[in-house]
C-alpha cells in the first residue's frame, strides 16, 4: 500500500493542496522520506518472513541465519539514518533492532542451533 502512495505522491500532494479541508494533513518532504524508510524496513521483514515460510519444515539453522541477516540490515539502516529522520522512526528502528538482538541472543545460547547445524 505504501508503494502506491509513493508512486502517486505528486497526485496526492496536488489533491491535498487543492482541497482546503485536507491541508492540515499535507505531507512534508520529511514525511515522504519517513514513508520511504518504513517501506524499506517492511520489505526486509517481509523478505525474512517469506524465507522462513517457504519450506514445509522449519529449519533452525536457516532461521538463525535469517535473524542474523535481518539484524544486520536493521543495523545498516540505523547507521545510514539521516539526523533529520523523525524521532519516532529512529526509536522504532532501534526497538526493532533490540528485539532482534534479544531473539538472536536466545537462539545463540541454545544448544539446539549447534545440533541443527551439524545435521
Amino acid at each position: 500500500m505504501l508503494h502506491w502512495a509513493l508512486d502517486f505522491r505528486q497526485a496526492i500532494d496536488d489533491f491535498v493542496a487543492k482541497t482546503q479541508d485536507l491541508r492540515p494533513y499535507e505531507l512534508l518532504d520529511a514525511d515522504w522520506a519517513g514513508i520511504e524508510l518504513v517501506m524499506q524496513w517492511l520489505k526486509a521483514f517481509r523478505s525474512a518472513t517469506t524465507q522462513m515460510s517457504t519450506t514445509k519444515r522449519p529449519m533452525l539453522s536457516s532461521a538463525h541465519a535469517i535473524f542474523c541477516g535481518l539484524q544486520e540490515s536493521l543495523r545498516d539502516d540505523l547507521a545510514a539514518l539521516p539526523d533529520s529522520a523523525p524521532r519516532k522512526l529512529q526509536s522504532a528502528l532501534t526497538s526493532a533492532h533490540r528485539k532482534l538482538s534479544d531473539y538472536y541472543f536466545k537462539v545463540d545460547k541454545s544448544p539446539f542451533y549447534v545440533w541443527a547445524s551439524s545435521m
